[in-house]
């Protein structure tokens, strides 16, 4: 969980135009705004991603629910020096593994923009289905919606083999 203590750090990441082009661009809040949005937050939106190997924040994570998201939105952002290695699916991957845990009738859902191939790639590598475009006011206007499979078909079909194995590859996923 991040903190206070963590601003300068978050701050950094939510102000860095190349990092956050295809992110909706930099928040262009202060230092000050995180301290306090840190001291008072109880959500899971702002988790900071460490290093394993030497314990310095590479990252962001988060998941967004409750007042924020009907559903359980996945949200992944690692500094520059650490895009390419496969860390952003692994960082998601325990996201959609907390998700299921702290959050089990939710469904699982991400967004992207629509020409942020690295993250599309990761939603993907995920099993997250296409849904739709965001439709709003803010930032992520057209942006691609993204959602977790059905587990189940309804019990009137009748589901063809090879779909049937498919569903129940998805179950075993998820």
């Amino acid at each position: 969980m991040s903190t206070p203590d963590d601003a300068p750090f978050v701050t950094a990441i939510e102000n860095d135009a190349e990092l956050k082009q295809l992110l909706g661009g930099p928040s262009g809040k202060s230092q000050e705004f995180y301290r306090t949005f840190l001291s008072a937050s109880e959500d899971l939106r702002f988790l900071i991603v460490e290093s394993l190997a030497s314990g310095f924040p590479i990252g962001l994570c988060g998941l967004l629910t409750g007042s924020l998201s009907d559903d359980c939105e996945v949200r992944v952002i690692l500094t520059k020096d650490f895009w390419g290695r496969g860390l952003g699916t692994e960082v998601a991957t325990a996201l959609k593994k907390l998700a299921a845990e702290l959050f089990p009738s939710k469904v699982l859902t991400a967004k992207a923009h629509p020409g942020n191939a690295p993250s599309l790639a990761i939603i993907s590598r995920l099993g997250l289905v296409p849904d739709g475009a965001v439709s709003s006011d803010s930032r992520d206007n057209g942006w691609l919606a993204f959602r977790a499979p059905l587990a189940t078909a309804p019990s009137n079909q009748t589901m063809r083999p090879t779909a049937a194995r498919r569903r129940e590859r998805l179950k075993d996923e998820l």
